[in-house]
């Protein structure tokens, strides 16, 4: 690639190119090699677990490594997502898989990142280069990957120092191309935007430049069919997998870029990227990167020089608008700052800026000098940002141990809730461990209205429960489970406590084995009931005789006119449950048994026949579906639904039918259309078919008995 950007020059001058390249490749291998010793150091010394989202991408490579050890390659297309997550492209999680080579994966995962720095660093030099033939070229970008931004980066279980590794790749690329005239670089960049795409949706947020070109590149013959190739590369790479998951990956897109939201027309939101970038690429970075854009004066290359502020500015405002912001998304784009760098100052000027960079990069990962806060009218800066390893034991495997030796051997599932979402001790990096240490029946539940229905365990952070934004809930949990006299104390016993490294304590507590039946009564019946989200019409529940050896009800009978779960209303339902553990859960003296319940264990939920009519089922969906409006359901041997889902009208049919081996739900989409469009099945890849598995499972650990299913009638009736 090198060749291709200097074959036009003179001979003396190409020499003196390529002598000055090696010269600069040679100081950049010393800045990597630099880099190298430090994330060794500190995966040596790293010990608190993995945060939120790095946890996440963490378990999701360890899926990646156990579908290939087990042969599934068909995984690797169709991984299902995480709760709540958009799915991931397969790239960055196939690579960080190697990381469980290594008897310390969190740490191992820092030098798949360090590779990602070795490949951001070569390509946005040659950028560089491409602009300024001398020493500058490399002391912009030390200068940049030195930066906070790039080191938080490099030292943490993140997918975007990978985005910023091939965008940069990508724009080497483009600059090469000589705008889709030449062939190689132009199915190179089609290339590299399919593996961009590959390791992450946003990929293609930072590449405007690249589409102007090739728009132009359309209308020229010169640059056609290159073009038209450079595209074909791309789609074919990266179309399939986007194409089997656009159903779901759309809308969680769009429901994940609400969290933590702030409109871009609150306030001066639109310039919380640039304020803050302050902090995360330094103060001096900072200053001189927004000066040389503003005032660009490229030496070399100057028909191409709009791209590098093409590059910065349509990325900042394409982040700027979406309502989540965090400055690792902002960072491809901020990258070429650096080549801006080469335009507009002196080489001097440059390396003094590198050098207070490289200060900066090792202090980040020591930690030798405290941050300093800044106080500024509009933001305050800080200096010397760091964040060094920690040694401490958050005993989060310890804890799972213990919760996996008292898990009943009879119990394939024994969930365990959560009370606490702190940076180094929350329900991701629980889960996360849980898988690594292959405990086969603890699985990590959160806090919900009913504290921890269904969970066996419950494990609690007594004190700092985690940042206030992300904490709701959590706190009257805690008061629910430190109440000496209240239903949990009853029912729920402490099983070990573990000092927290921030002076908190974590607590578990297991359920208690109840010597004598929880009820007085054998049998109740109320004209109307509720508790909770459940409410019921001539309600009647018949408790059979308790079982002292098994400490549960063999079986509960319920039945009732009605009743409404969750604002989904069924019919006549009649109900039998199977080896139950149900308590009353109210507070007080004056408080009736049935007043409040809770369930702790189920074997097996029978419903013996139930009705769920046309209303209630369109009722219940658009109360759960932000956005819908249905205009027409109906059920007569399919399912059938048409309304409008935000701005957009749609129809689909789907089949539901039970299957055996093992019992599940199977929900089957026939058709769907987008206002008059006709959409193809095939466009929901691995989404057309939704499987509910009627066995126990994590959602819901006991087995679901449906003796049949029919939809006929503008009824959906069981059995």
């Amino acid at each position: 690639m090198c060749a291709v950007l200097v074959s036009h020059l003179d001979p003396a001058e190409e020499r003196r190119r390529r002598r000055m390249a090696a010269l600069s490749l040679l100081g950049l291998s010393a800045f990597l090699m630099a880099q190298a010793l430090m994330v060794r150091s500190y995966a040596r010394s790293q010990k608190r677990p993995p945060a939120w989202d790095q946890a996440v991408h963490m378990e999701i490579a360890l899926d990646y490594r156990e579908a290939a050890r087990s042969g599934r390659w068909s995984d690797i297309m169709h991984l299902a997502p995480k709760p709540g997550m958009p799915p991931f492209p397969p790239l960055y999680h196939m690579a960080l898989m190697h990381a469980y080579d290594s008897s310390d994966p969190a740490g191992a995962a820092l030098w798949v990142n360090w590779v990602y720095l070795a490949v951001f660093s070569v390509s946005l030099f040659f950028i560089c280069f491409n602009f300024r033939s001398d020493w500058a070229a490399l002391g912009a970008v030390i200068a940049f990957a030195a930066s906070p931004a790039i080191q938080e980066l490099l030292f943490t279980q993140l997918i975007d120092l990978s985005v910023a590794a091939w965008v940069a790749v990508a724009y080497w690329a483009l600059l090469a191309c000589d705008d889709f005239k030449k062939w190689v670089p132009s199915l190179l960049f089609g290339a590299v935007f399919a593996v961009g795409m590959l390791h992450k949706w946003s990929f293609f947020s930072y590449m405007a430049p690249a589409y102007l070109l090739a728009l132009r590149g359309l209308s020229e013959k010169k640059s056609r069919f290159q073009t038209l190739a450079a595209a074909g590369v791309a789609l074919a790479g990266f179309g399939p997998w986007y194409y089997d998951h656009l159903a779901v990956l759309v809308p969680r897109l769009f429901q994940a870029s609400s969290d933590f939201a702030v409109p871009v027309t609150r306030g001066g939101s639109f310039f919380l990227y640039f304020l803050v970038s302050a902090d995360t690429l330094g103060p001096a970075l900072w200053v001189l990167g927004w000066v040389a854009l503003a005032v660009p004066n490229f030496r070399e290359r100057l028909s191409q020089s709009w791209m590098v502020w093409a590059w910065v500015l349509t990325s900042y405002v394409f982040w700027a608008l979406v309502p989540n912001r965090q400055m690792r998304f902002i960072t491809p784009g901020l990258s070429a700052l650096a080549v801006a760098l080469c335009g507009a100052w002196p080489t001097p000027v440059i390396w003094s800026l590198a050098a207070v960079q490289l200060f900066g990069a090792v202090n980040y990962s020591t930690g030798w000098i405290s941050a300093v806060q800044l106080p500024l009218p509009l933001h305050d800066v800080t200096l010397l940002p760091s964040n060094p390893p920690g040694g401490e034991d958050w005993h989060i495997a310890d804890i799972l141990r213990a919760a996996q030796s008292e898990s009943e051997a009879s119990a394939a599932i024994s969930n365990l809730t959560l009370v606490a979402n702190a940076p180094s001790f929350n329900g991701t990096n629980f889960t996360w461990l849980s898988k690594l240490l292959k405990l086969p029946s603890v699985h990590i539940r959160g806090v919900n209205q009913r504290l921890c229905e269904f969970s066996r365990f419950v494990v609690l952070k007594d004190s700092q429960l985690g940042p206030s934004g992300v904490i709701e809930g959590l706190p009257d949990a805690a008061s629910i489970v430190t109440d000496p006299k209240g239903w949990f104390a009853r029912f729920y016993e402490k099983a070990g406590q573990w000092p927290l490294p921030d002076g908190s304590n974590a607590v578990l507590y297991r359920q208690r084995r109840l010597d004598m039946e929880p009820f007085k009564a054998n049998g109740v019946q109320f004209m109307f009931y509720t508790t909770g989200p459940f409410t019921a019409n001539d309600f009647r529940a018949k408790l059979g005789p308790w079982d002292k050896v098994a400490a549960d009800y063999p079986l509960v009978k319920m039945t009732a006119a009605s009743m409404e779960l969750r604002s989904l209303k069924v019919s006549h339902p009649s109900i039998e449950l199977v080896d139950a553990v149900v308590v009353p859960a109210g507070e007080g003296k004056k408080t009736a048994e049935w007043d409040e319940v809770r369930f702790l264990r189920l074997g097996t939920l029978k419903i013996d026949s139930a009705e769920i009519s046309e209303p209630d089922l369109k009722a219940y969906l658009q109360e759960r579906i932000k956005g819908l409006s249905i205009d027409k359901l109906t059920l007569d041997k399919t399912l059938a639904v048409s309304g409008r889902i935000g701005h957009f009208s749609f129809s689909l049919e789907a089949a539901v039918e039970l299957l055996d081996g093992p019992r599940r739900l199977k929900v089957t989409l026939l058709s769907a259309r987008l206002g008059a469009t006709p959409l193809p099945a095939s466009l929901f890849g691995g989404y057309r078919d939704f499987t509910l598995s009627l066995q126990p499972n994590p959602e819901t650990p006991f087995a679901i008995d449906l003796p049949g299913l029919t939809l006929r009638g503008g009824k959906l009736t069981i059995p």
